[in-house]
C-alpha cells in the first residue's frame, strides 16, 4: 500500500503500527516496562522516549527531555527527517505489508517474553533479598523465643496467629492447620500483609523492600524482639479533612500579604488546601482578641498523603502553617507523608489538548507546602508540572508516597529543589541517592533527575516573594486579628 497525490491516507491504520517495530528500524533500543509500554533510547543516547500502547490500539511517544517531541508514528518520521505528511504515510505503509507486519509481530513478542523473565527475576530477587523473619516482625509479628529453637523461628501476629520460619531457607508456614498458608515473602505478603492480594500488588508492594538495608535487617535474634522498628499505621484522615473550612479571608491574608503567594496561585493549587481553625480558650487573648473571651486562630492546612497497610493512597494528615508571635507557627496534625499540589487543569482537556490529560512533564519537591507553592508561582503555574512538599526531613513514608506517586503520573524529570542551605543540600543528595535506586526498579518509569537552589542570597523560595515588612507594620498586621498559631 502507497498513498498517490490523490489518494486518501488512511491515518487509523498507521497510528495501529506498532511504534517499537519502526524505532528499532531507526536503530533505538527497546524494552517493555509495563503492560502495553516501552521505553526507547536512540544510539547516540540522545533521546529517551516513552512508548504507549492505547486501549484502541493505537500508539503515542512521548521524548523525556524535549516536550515538543511527541506524537505517533507520522509525527515521529517527520521529527526525524522525512518531509511532509504524505511522505512519511508512504515510508510507514511498508508495515502494512505481510513480512514487515510478521516482523514487528514477532519482535513485541520477543519484548513481551523478556519482560515477563524479568518479572521472574524479580519474584527470584525478592526471596533473596528480603529476610522473612525481619520482615514479618516490621508488620507486626513478635518472636515467641520459648517456642523457637535454632533451626525454626515462631512469631505470633497481634491478632494471635502464629507461624514458623527457618531463617536459613527464608521459608514458612502456618501452624494452624492451614496446610496451604506456607511459602516465602511473596506468599506471606499475598496472605497476610494484602489479604489474599494479587502477584501484581505483592510486586509493587514488595519494590520498596528489595534491597532495602534498613539496620533492622541485620540484627541478632536474640535482641531483635523489643528494639524491632515497625512500620507506622498510617490511618485515612478523609473524613477529617473534608470537616476543615475552606481557606478563610485570614488564612487568604497571610497566604497572600504575608507570604507574597498570589491568589490566583491559591485558586490553582487549592484542592490542597484548608484552614484549620483552633479555638483560644477565655483567658488567652492572642492579637486582635478582647481579653478574657477567646477567639479563633486560623492555620493554613496542607493535605499529606501517604500509603496506608492496604498499600493505598490516603489523606494521613496535615501540615499547619500560621503567623506567630515571633516567627511563622508550624505544627502538623495526623501522620507525614507528602503534600501534592496538581494544577486544577491538569486533567482539563481544554487547557492541555487531549494528548496531555493527566501527563506530568515536571515534578518538583520542595521542602515545605509554601515552598512548592511559591516556586509553582515563579515556574508560570504550569498544568503539567506536579508540585511535591515532603514536609521537611525525608521519611520512610515520605519516600515510599513519592515512589508510588512517581509510578502514578510517570514524570518526565525529577527536579530537587531544596532549601539553600547545609540541611537543603544534604536532603536533595540524599533523594537523588534514592531516586537513582528507585529509577532501577523494574516496572518505574525512566525519569531524570537534577538540583536546584535559591540564589544564594535568599534561604528558600518563599524568601524570593514573600515581602519585607518592618517589623512596626508587622506587628499592626497582628493588631489586626490575624491570630497566632496554636
Amino acid at each position: 500500500m502507497s498513498f498517490n497525490s490523490n489518494s486518501a491516507i488512511d491515518t487509523d491504520t498507521l497510528t495501529r503500527i506498532p511504534l517499537p517495530a519502526i524505532l528499532a528500524d531507526h536503530g533505538y533500543g527497546i524494552q517493555q516496562t509495563g503492560p502495553g509500554r516501552f521505553a526507547a533510547e536512540s544510539a547516540d543516547h540522545a533521546e529517551r522516549l516513552s512508548i504507549s500502547r492505547l486501549p484502541d490500539g493505537k500508539w503515542l511517544y512521548r521524548d523525556q527531555n524535549h516536550a515538543a517531541n511527541k506524537g505517533n508514528a507520522i509525527n515521529f518520521l517527520q521529527a526525524h527527517g522525512v518531509d511532509g505528511f504524505r511522505e512519511a504515510a508512504n515510508a510507514l505503509s511498508l508495515y502494512t505489508q505481510p513480512e514487515k507486519s510478521a516482523a514487528a509481530t514477532a519482535l513485541l513478542n520477543d519484548l513481551d517474553h523478556r519482560y515477563q523473565d524479568a518479572g521472574r527475576d524479580e519474584l527470584q530477587r525478592f526471596n533473596a533479598e528480603i529476610p522473612l523473619n525481619r520482615f514479618v516482625e516490621a508488620h507486626g509479628w513478635t518472636l515467641d523465643d520459648k517456642e523457637s529453637t535454632r533451626t525454626w523461628e515462631k512469631y505470633r501476629s497481634p491478632a494471635g496467629d502464629s507461624i514458623v520460619i527457618s531463617p536459613d531457607k527464608n521459608f514458612y508456614f502456618h501452624q494452624q492447620n492451614k496446610d496451604q498458608d506456607k511459602g516465602g515473602v511473596i506468599q506471606f505478603t499475598q496472605a497476610h500483609v494484602l489479604n489474599n492480594g494479587s502477584l501484581g500488588d505483592t510486586r509493587k508492594y514488595l519494590r520498596d523492600f528489595s534491597g532495602d538495608e534498613r539496620p533492622e535487617w541485620k540484627m541478632p535474634v536474640q535482641s531483635r524482639s523489643a528494639d524491632v522498628v515497625k512500620l507506622p499505621q498510617i490511618e485515612d484522615r478523609k473524613a477529617e479533612w473534608k470537616e476543615l473550612s475552606p481557606l478563610s479571608p485570614k488564612s487568604i491574608h497571610y497566604l497572600t500579604a504575608q507570604r507574597g503567594l498570589e491568589p490566583e496561585t491559591l485558586a490553582a493549587y487549592g484542592k490542597s488546601i484548608r484552614t484549620d481553625i483552633h479555638q483560644t480558650e477565655k483567658g488567652l487573648h492572642p492579637a486582635g482578641v478582647a481579653p478574657g473571651k477567646g477567639g479563633e486562630l486560623h492555620n493554613v492546612a496542607f493535605a499529606h498523603v501517604a500509603i496506608d497497610k492496604d498499600n493505598q493512597p490516603v489523606i494521613a494528615g496535615w501540615e499547619k502553617k500560621g503567623p506567630g508571635k515571633e516567627k511563622t507557627f508550624n505544627g502538623f496534625h495526623g501522620n507525614r507523608g507528602i503534600a501534592v499540589f496538581k494544577h486544577k487543569d491538569f486533567d482539563n482537556a481544554d487547557e492541555r489538548g487531549p494528548d496531555d490529560i493527566g501527563f506530568c512533564q515536571k515534578m518538583i519537591l520542595c521542602e515545605s507546602s509554601i515552598d512548592a507553592l511559591s516556586k509553582a508561582q515563579m515556574d508560570g503555574c504550569h498544568p503539567g508540572d506536579v508540585y511535591v512538599s515532603i514536609g521537611g526531613t525525608p521519611s520512610a513514608a515520605a519516600e515510599k508516597s513519592l515512589s508510588a506517586l512517581i509510578r502514578k503520573n510517570e514524570p518526565q524529570e525529577v527536579v530537587l529543589a531544596f532549601d539553600n542551605d547545609d540541611a537543603g543540600r544534604g536532603f536533595a543528595v540524599h533523594m537523588e541517592r534514592y531516586l537513582a535506586k528507585e529509577n532501577l526498579k523494574f516496572t518505574m518509569p525512566h525519569f531524570t533527575t537534577r538540583m536546584v537552589f535559591p540564589p544564594k542570597d535568599f534561604k528558600d523560595w518563599n524568601d524570593m516573594l514573600k515581602p519585607k515588612v518592618p517589623a512596626r507594620n508587622q506587628d499592626h498586621a497582628r493588631e489586626a486579628g490575624l491570630g497566632i498559631g496554636g
